[in-house]
Order: C-alpha cells, then sequence, then structure tokens
C-alpha cells in the first residue's frame, strides 16, 4: 500500500509536508479567506532596502576619455591677491620722499604674522563668493593695519612708484 505521505506512527498528521502551507493559505486554499491583491506590483519585486543598497553601490562602466584629448572645464586663470598700505600712508609718503622706507616696512609687515595671510584668506574667499560677507571682513582686516588689498599687478606698479625705478617681476613669485 502506498503512503500519502503520513506518517503512522506520529504526532503529525502530514508528515514532514505539514510545515509547508500556514494556516493562512489553507483557509485561502479552502476558499474562507479571500485572495491577497496586490497593489499594482507582484510580491517579488519589490526590492529590500539592503539590496537596494548594494545595487546603487555596484561599480558601472565609464566611458575612457582620451588622455590627449582638451580637459572639458578650461580652468580660469586664478586673481593673485596682495596687501599694499592704504592711498593716504602712499600719498603722505611721496610727499615727504620717503617712498623707500615705506616699501621696507610694507615689505617687513606683509613677511609677519597676522598680515601674513590676509591676502591668501582673501583670495580664497573671493574666489568662492565674490564681494561676499568672509571677503569683506578679510578687507576690514587689512584695513585696520593701514593696507589695501590689491591685485598683484597693481602692488607691483605701487611699489615702482614708491621707489621711482621698475621693479624686476622676472624672478619674483607674486603668489604672495
Amino acid at each position: 500500500m502506498q503512503h500519502s505521505g503520513a506518517r503512522a506512527f506520529g504526532d503529525k498528521a502530514f508528515g514532514d509536508k505539514a510545515h509547508l502551507i500556514d494556516h493562512h493559505e489553507m483557509m485561502r486554499i479552502l476558499g474562507r479567506v479571500p485572495p491577497v491583491q496586490g497593489h499594482g506590483r507582484h510580491e517579488k519585486a519589490t526590492i529590500c532596502r539592503a539590496a537596494y543598497t548594494m545595487h546603487k553601490a555596484a561599480t558601472r562602466p565609464r566611458g575612457m576619455r582620451d588622455p590627449e584629448a582638451e580637459p572639458q572645464r578650461r580652468e580660469t586663470p586664478r586673481e593673485v591677491w596682495a596687501l599694499a598700505p592704504n592711498a593716504r600712508l602712499v600719498a603722505q609718503a611721496l610727499k615727504e620722499g620717503r617712498g623707500a622706507a615705506l616699501v621696507a616696512q610694507w615689505d617687513e609687515l606683509t613677511r609677519t604674522a597676522p598680515w601674513s595671510g590676509i591676502a591668501a584668506s582673501f583670495g580664497a574667499a573671493q574666489a568662492a563668493r565674490p564681494g561676499g560677507a568672509l571677503a569683506e571682513k578679510h578687507r576690514a582686516r587689512a584695513a585696520s593695519g593701514g593696507f589695501d588689498i590689491v591685485t598683484a599687478a597693481q602692488s607691483v606698479a605701487l611699489r615702482e612708484r614708491l621707489l621711482g625705478t621698475p621693479c624686476e617681476t622676472e624672478g619674483v613669485d607674486l603668489d604672495l
């Protein structure tokens, strides 16, 4: 006689196969519970959070760029800023004939703290947000010591005017 999966001696009516169907599924088969209605998507079509994260983090092929081709983004040349004595100090030094002394004092001050980093800080702030509050803060710090923040070309022209001789900028690093 052939068995239907039931055991002769055991507490399970259907043997090992009884655990495959739960109570809710059995009631649905018998017609006592209406079938589950999906909401427009198959139940196995949903993706769990871990699988979605792995899917988003997966590497994807990237297009190769010709290394000899010109860059896609052209970098604009960075403006170089420097501290210079304000107009009142320059006019007074020129009137009294002590332009060389002002240049020496100017060089000494711009090489020491806190004045040495103001122009660079201003340049970074100006590049990030031109005319912003941080750039104005650095301009005010420079003004508290009698300085203006000018471009490097203006700084060289002012130095030439104070010394009365053209300055050589050939080997000079203008990135102050």
